[in-house]
């Protein structure tokens, strides 16, 4: 039939979901940013004649090539099952009325494609810049070999749109799967309180045996040599991370029930209500809370290593400040999302109400909790890693000032606080009962 051919469901699905399509777009847009920018460092030092600096940048830009295609599965993966769960009620009635699982699967899959389409341009236009700003910074800092030039060319563009086709595929078909595969009747019945949704058994299970094999990547790397046991540690934190992207829903309950005596007590019926939003809404949030782990997990990371090292490499602060750049927009473009699907909610909230005052104080109190999940479990990886590895390698966590934690742990809230209000106000311009009436689908 036509109404189920899967280009026509991906058109009609981005038509009544601009935001999530967005969310999607924007993930692989900034994915392909650092992959344009990574290759094109390790393609360029390919082509000078062999020597220190010459080696040492190749082995940089192939590094942060793999770690960036590592970081992009991830987030992207979440943001895909966000923008999936935000439709769970159109898949519903799709499902209900006849579409299979293998279409909705292949309508998932085309807006992916269509999303990576569009990004391809415009992240390797941004890669370009960025890979000239660091190539000029490095010159500036004499670290480049004689002879070598930036060059953005066919080989960064190619690889970056394989990365975005695979990604883009793979975080769709997870994305996709479980919602392909719910009954109708239960889809309809868990989307009418949006959010509401809950993760399943095998998703614990998934994660209580990664994180048991992070531990155990973690005692083979102790007893490795110092040199085995540095090139290890970002595997065994991106285990660690993996385990925290599967545990994140209830990472965000155990934040929620820590501060809900706190925010009851202080917040009144702001309060209250932020603690029931963050709990109906743990298996959304799973997807800013992962991303906002990994930046601070790697900034940890990063923070320890600079603080033992012998003087300021200027390669590992970029390193810090990119990787923390890129989860830090893919967090706030997650958190975005997860506001902007909520108009109906805040207009209920001022029908019977609320002022726009109560309606923020919601919104910061729910940033807080958000916050700490993301923050708290990128801390404890990052720590879990380098406790008993960071001596090892001549990099231990007491290095580290209190300053550092601080700037770390305030930089990382601000972004999730701005995030969310961001989109605020827009959202309160709407009129209560346009709100109500035109977002009740």
């Amino acid at each position: 039939m036509t109404l189920f051919r899967p280009t026509g469901l991906a058109t009609a699905s981005v038509k009544a979901r601009h935001s999530a399509f967005a969310g999607a777009f924007a993930a692989l847009a900034f994915s392909a940013t650092v992959t344009t920018a990574c290759v094109a460092m390790a393609v360029s030092a390919s082509r000078v004649p062999v020597s220190p600096k010459q080696a040492e940048l190749y082995d940089v830009g192939i590094a942060f090539s793999n770690l960036t295609v590592y970081m992009a599965i991830f987030v992207i993966g979440q943001v895909m099952s966000l923008a999936v769960a935000q439709r769970g009620r159109e898949i519903a009635l799709l499902r209900a009325i006849g579409a299979e699982p293998k279409q909705i699967r292949r309508m998932v899959a085309t807006e992916a494609l269509w999303a990576s389409a569009l990004a391809l341009p415009v992240g390797y236009g941004l890669g370009a810049l960025l890979a000239h700003v660091w190539f000029d910074g490095m010159a500036a800092q004499g670290m480049v070999p004689d002879g070598m030039t930036m060059d953005v060319g066919l080989i960064p563009l190619f690889t970056t749109a394989g990365v975005l086709v695979v990604c883009s595929q793979l975080g769709g078909k997870i994305a996709a799967w479980r919602a392909s595969r719910t009954r109708p009747s239960a889809a309809l019945a868990r989307s009418a309180v949006p959010g509401s949704d809950r993760a399943g058994r095998i998703r614990a299970v998934t994660s209580l045996l990664v994180l048991g094999a992070a531990a155990v990547l973690s005692v083979v790397a102790g007893a490795s040599s110092a040199k085995d046991a540095a090139s290890e540690i970002p595997i065994v934190l991106l285990a660690y991370l993996i385990a925290i992207g599967l545990a994140g829903p209830w990472i965000g309950r155990v934040a929620t029930a820590v501060v809900a005596p706190l925010l009851r007590r202080c917040g009144g019926v702001a309060g209250e209500l932020a603690v029931l939003g963050a709990r109906a809404r743990s298996r959304r949030l799973a997807a800013a809370i992962a991303p906002i782990a990994m930046m601070t997990a790697f900034a940890v990371a990063q923070f320890v290593m600079l603080a033992g090292a012998e003087e300021m490499d200027w390669m590992a602060v970029f390193g810090t400040l990119l990787y923390a750049g890129f989860t830090g927009v893919v967090a706030a473009n997650a958190l975005v999302m997860l506001i902007l699907e909520r108009v109906r909610e805040f207009a209920l909230l001022r029908m019977v109400g609320a002022e726009k005052r109560q309606v923020t104080a919601v919104v910061v109190a729910e940033s807080g909790i958000t916050a700490l999940a993301g923050l708290g479990a990128g801390a404890l990886a990052g720590l879990a890693v380098l406790v008993p590895l960071g001596q090892k390698v001549g990099t231990p966590v007491s290095g580290v000032p209190v300053w550092g934690w601080g700037a770390m742990l305030v930089s990382g809230a601000g972004i999730v606080l701005a995030a969310y209000c961001a989109p605020l106000a827009r959202l309160l311009c709407v009129r209560p009962i346009d709100g109500v009436t035109r977002y009740s689908a």
